[in-house]
């Protein structure tokens, strides 16, 4: 497991690299603008990475090699889902490690705004590696994005629709309610994906 885990992260490395270039040409564009745009954009990009994981492995048909091994398939896509939990922290980290920086250079005090702004950012992202992942395995990469960006065409065209008839959204006094109602979705769905990924996984052939 720790294999699989270190081999996807070293392929990864030069992307950090350029990670690394973009992250600091985006902190000095926004943060002295106050602009929190910077901390969803870190931890999105980090998130994507397990797209490219998968996408590493088809192109080289790891896949089929590795299954050669003593290597189950549970493992292999158990490891997908560690990998996304490092990114997706990682990504967290860096985005904190920003926002403190920028305080400091700005001169402000640390809101515990940009604690719930990636908290929930954070949550976000294993949302969407939890919406991506199985449906590489079932579509493949290329496709598997085709269809996130539609379906979230397709949300963010219904929440428009419902502001534009003012249908009123629930509201909730305290704002940490939201906050455990979605890190409760969150642990249901990736758990959920985890055991799709899984079954999928089992059935393919290489």
């Amino acid at each position: 497991m720790k294999g699989l885990i270190l081999k996807d992260l070293i392929n990864l490395k030069s992307t950090f690299k350029m990670l690394g270039l973009m992250i600091t040409l985006f902190a000095v564009i926004y943060i002295p603008q106050g602009n929190g745009f910077i901390f969803g954009m870190i931890i999105l990009m980090f998130a994507m990475m397990v797209v490219t994981t998968i996408s590493y492995d088809d192109l080289a048909k790891w896949d089929a090699y590795a299954l050669t091994m003593p290597v189950t398939r549970k493992e292999m896509v158990l490891s997908k889902y560690l990998v996304m939990a490092l990114l997706n922290t990682l990504g967290a980290v860096l985005a904190l490690i920003v926002g403190i920086v920028g305080n400091m250079i700005m001169r402000q005090s640390f809101s515990m705004e940009i604690l719930v702004i990636i908290g929930v950012l954070y949550l976000v992202a294993f949302c969407y590696g939890s919406l991506i992942v199985p449906l590489i395995y079932q579509f493949g990469a290329e496709k598997a994005r085709l269809m996130l960006i539609l379906s979230a065409l397709i949300l963010t065209g219904l929440i428009l629709l419902l502001t534009q008839m003012q249908i009123p959204l629930p509201e909730a006094i305290n704002p940490l309610i939201y906050f455990f109602l979605l890190l409760g979705f969150t642990v249901i769905m990736v758990f959920g994906s985890y055991l799709i990924s899984l079954r999928i996984y089992s059935n393919k052939e290489f």
